[in-house]
């Protein structure tokens, strides 16, 4: 299997590129992103190509050739017009360019959104209204690809707050966030660690179903990392 992974030089595309590398079943590593993804020393990046794109509105022929399937990419820093750019347009262009390039089995498509993004364009939320909107129609959009293309699965992932102990500060909200998941997870969280499992085994054994929220991503996260550590006999 070729997987291609869309912002891999982010958060979460680091950790979804560090850990597909480990797993055999996957021969190729695509790492779109704006800058070469750095990884640590040690690793084993024999499986890894990494493509610098400029505009992920913009596929060349070239980049289009390696491409068998995308995960999301993170969005941050931007004013609303280029978040409405990124989050619509060049999803949908990623996607046609993913999908001209020719696919040998189905093509699964996973995008990454955000827990408590509506699913009602009709309902103005309270809370960052425009954006929460552009989300829903985003998610729609992208639900509505099997019904344009021939052999395609969507799947909409919605975790909570990403933690994380990359910095000295990450870590500090990272372990006030495993104190209070002792008391029943009262804001929605996923470790980072666990999301891209999650992302990894949902593209690779087929989706279980068409959005998955954040406990179900921590659900199958931890269930992956779990069988990871088994030994294989």
């Amino acid at each position: 299997m070729k997987l291609i992974i869309a912002g891999a030089s982010g958060l979460l595309g680091t950790e979804i590129v560090r850990q597909s590398l480990q797993m055999h079943e996957i021969t190729q590593v695509i790492a779109l992103a704006r800058r070469p993804v750095q990884l640590d020393k040690g690793t084993d990046s024999s499986k890894l190509k990494s493509v610098v794109i400029c505009d992920y509105g913009e596929y060349p022929d070239s980049v289009k050739a390696e491409t068998v399937a995308i995960t999301p990419f993170p969005i941050g820093g931007f004013d609303f017009a280029e978040v409405r750019r990124i989050c619509q347009d060049s999803t949908k262009l990623g996607f046609e360019a993913m999908y001209e390039a020719g696919l040998a089995r189905t093509f699964r498509f996973m995008y990454l959104s955000e827990q408590g993004t509506p699913r009602d364009p009709t309902e103005r939320p309270i809370i960052m209204a425009d954006y929460q909107i552009m989300r829903c129609n985003t998610e729609l959009m992208v639900l509505e690809f099997p019904t344009e293309k021939n052999g395609v699965e969507v799947c909409i992932a919605q975790p909570g707050v990403v933690s994380n102990s990359t910095t000295w500060s990450r870590a500090l909200v990272a372990n006030l966030f495993r104190i209070l998941n002792l008391f029943g997870r009262p804001l929605a969280n996923v470790q980072r660690s666990e999301l891209a499992a999650a992302v990894l085994n949902q593209v690779f054994d087929g989706f279980e179903k068409e959005t998955l929220l954040n406990a179900d991503l921590v659900r199958i996260g931890r269930r992956e990392l779990k069988f990871r550590c088994m030994p294989q006999v």
